[in-house]
């Protein structure tokens, strides 16, 4: 059976609230009654409604403030709104309609209109869009439609469920303007660092869908944690980010201390045709995503089982032995807690004893702790386990570890910057809990210590949105070109090139077309360029090309090749009425320099080189190719100079 449909009523007068109760229910509704607008904000967004009835005079928030906070949630900004108003008031309806409304029911009722139209939104709200209308994702209609696509077809893919930890609580302190915000921020992020062939969509509130077609999905959630973190304190007031918690009330109208928004992930895995249908697989996703939820800040739970290998112990009916981890420093936890998992343990993760005293309470069992001793309280934790768990201490010095050692830990490591040296100490003390199949135990961990290795090392030199190197690995390597241009008699040719008025481009289609412009142009510049050049995002919209071993006349023409192929692209695959062209500068690094190059017969030790004259001679030709790029602008756009003509 379906649920009747649900109309939810705001009046300050119970004569009212009674004649309108009684004649919906007659009607076949169920219906549900608010005496102010406070109310009726509350009621809606803890169970939304089919259809709402607003009167506009109320007392504690009136309908105006109640349908703008309506619009502004996502939960209820799609449902239908109607005004109950008198007919003196058609100045309140103007308002009422600016703020939000879809209709208007005059006082007193004719009871058979108000029916009328009742039904008439009810039939208009029943036709769902396909895309969500906060972010233009596709929404839940086209994501299961892929979903079911691709399992007819056994594609392998990997599904990640993306939830924002703590929303709540940021909507209460800051509203819901600026929650809509965070999930603004939440899908340009998300755009931005999913492969273009990957599917994204928004299934509502602040949920998000990734349909990832990259294999398991690992590397790609740390990008997406990382470019996060590195945009959501923009989001907060400034006392709040010094104080690095929110202060609000819990469902229960408890006062709570709550953490910053975070980034809980699912990860589930459809390689080998696991799951029969969407239903299964996002069951699974919602067991997952539920599980990452207790890990405290930033996280992101895989799915490790597959059709073909021998079961987990959780689906023999046991659960892997928890090992608790305690450390504030985000790329030694993430590290920490990859190495657990791959030792067969259930990490409990938090980024401080606060957590920590959380995570406890929900599982007071862990095998064994990890934990930056540095805090007293986490000495406390420690002995809120088990009696005989053992303990890793995490320390800074010595003195730190003598003293950890004194006081009953196993072992103490040392937390610097070779995470690489870290993790292979931290292997030498962590036993694994059990091995299943082949592929694992050391040679497992050695292999995902060595991906988690070039993982990070791509992330460091790589653009999140184009995938072309980025300005700091640009201009590392642009010394090194030089060097080899001093030391060798190498030539280097610097291409400097803008999109024109691409500003006009994100503000008249929005962001996200602008970012699905600049993957194109980047693909552009991969394709008419040689293996041996660097192609980089050098920020916003320019982007550098170094080409070693090109003459000036070469480079220009690679400069025009580029230059032609963005004119003549079809961008009316992404708009009916884009245009895009690129205006580019090119020099000849030796030559402007007006540096000799030495015979290629030198030995590079014959000719000694300044880091610091380095730098300063390629901040001077990148420069110079700005500067020509500038006057390609001025020169109408579209167009390469590589001459002072």
């Amino acid at each position: 059976m379906t649920r009747p449909v649900q109309i939810l009523i705001a009046d300050d007068d119970p004569s009212i609230l009674l004649l309108l109760r009684e004649t919906l229910q007659d009607a076949g509704y169920e219906v549900r009654t608010a005496s102010n607008g406070d109310e009726l904000v509350r009621m809606a967004q803890e169970d939304p409604p089919d259809l709402m009835l607003i009167d506009l005079m109320m007392p504690l928030m009136d309908g105006f403030e109640a349908i703008r906070q309506l619009r502004n949630d996502t939960r209820t900004s799609h449902l239908p709104m109607l005004i109950l108003t008198a007919r003196s008031a058609s100045s309140e309806v103007v308002v009422g309609f600016d703020s939000g409304a879809d209709d208007y029911i005059v006082k007193p009722y004719d009871l058979e209109i108000l029916l009328a139209r009742i039904r008439r939104h009810l039939r208009r709200a029943a036709t769902l869009p396909v895309h969500n209308p906060l972010t233009g994702l596709p929404g839940n209609i086209l994501l299961i439609a892929e979903l079911e696509r691709q399992m007819q077809q056994g594609v392998a893919f990997a599904l990640l469920y993306v939830d924002l930890d703590n929303f709540k609580a940021f909507n209460d302190v800051y509203g819901f303007a600026r929650g809509d915000r965070a999930i603004h921020l939440l899908a340009s992020v998300l755009t931005e660092v999913a492969p273009h062939e990957d599917f994204l969509g928004h299934i509502g509130g602040d949920d998000f869908a990734l349909i990832h077609y990259g294999g398991r999905g690992e590397a790609l959630c740390q990008r997406i944690i990382n470019a996060f973190d590195a945009r959501v304190r923009e989001l907060y007031d400034a006392v709040d980010l010094q104080r690095g918690y929110l202060r609000s009330v819990d469902r229960q109208g408890v006062p709570r201390q709550f953490g910053m928004l975070s980034l809980s992930i699912a990860v589930v895995n459809n390689s080998g045709q696991r799951f029969a249908s969407v239903d299964a697989m996002s069951r699974v996703a919602a067991e997952l995503k539920h599980a990452a939820k207790h890990i405290s800040g930033n996280s992101y739970v895989i799915d490790q089982r597959v059709a073909h290998q021998a079961a987990s112990l959780e689906r023999r009916g046991g659960r892997r032995p928890a090992a608790l981890l305690i450390c504030g420093r985000d790329l030694l936890r993430d590290s920490i807690s990859t190495s657990l998992r791959h030792q067969g343990y259930r990490p409990l993760i938090a980024a401080d004893v606060i957590a920590a005293q959380g995570l406890l309470a929900r599982t007071p069992d862990p095998v064994l702790m990890i934990a930056d001793m540095a805090d007293e309280q986490a000495w406390t934790i420690w002995k809120q386990c088990p009696e005989g768990t053992p303990l890793i201490a995490l320390v800074f010095h010595q003195a730190e570890a003598h003293e950890a050692l004194a006081r009953g830990a196993m072992v103490t490591l040392e937390m610097n910057d070779n995470l690489v040296g870290f993790i292979d100490q931290l292997m030498l003390h962590l036993p694994p809990v059990t091995v299943h199949g082949p592929g694992s135990g050391t040679s497992m961990m050695f292999e995902a210590l060595t991906e988690r290795k070039r993982d990070l090392e791509r992330e460091a030199n790589e653009d999140g949105l184009t995938l072309l190197t980025n300005h700091w690995y640009a201009s590392r390597r642009g010394l090194e070109f030089l060097a080899q241009m001093h030391r060798q008699g190498r030539l280097l040719t610097v291409i400097m090139a803008d999109l024109d008025q691409f500003k006009l481009v994100n503000d008249q289609w929005g962001h996200l077309v602008g970012n699905a412009v600049l993957r194109t142009v980047a693909d552009i510049m991969r394709d008419a360029s040689q293996s041996s050049d660097l192609v980089a995002r050098y920020g916003g919209e320019e982007f550098l090309l170094l080409l070693p071993d090109t003459s000036l006349e070469d480079g220009r023409a690679c400069a025009e090749e580029i230059r032609v192929a963005v004119e003549e692209y079809n961008w009316q695959a992404l708009h009916p009425q884009m245009n895009i062209t690129l205006s580019l500068g090119v020099v000849e690094a030796s030559a402007w320099l007006n540096i000799t190059l030495p015979s290629s017969e030198r030995h590079d030790g014959d000719h000694a080189l300044d880091a610091a004259m380095l730098e300063e001679e390629f901040e001077q030709v990148v420069a110079e190719a700005d500067r020509r790029l500038h006057m390609a602008k001025a020169a109408g756009r579209n167009c390469v100079v590589s001459t002072e003509a």
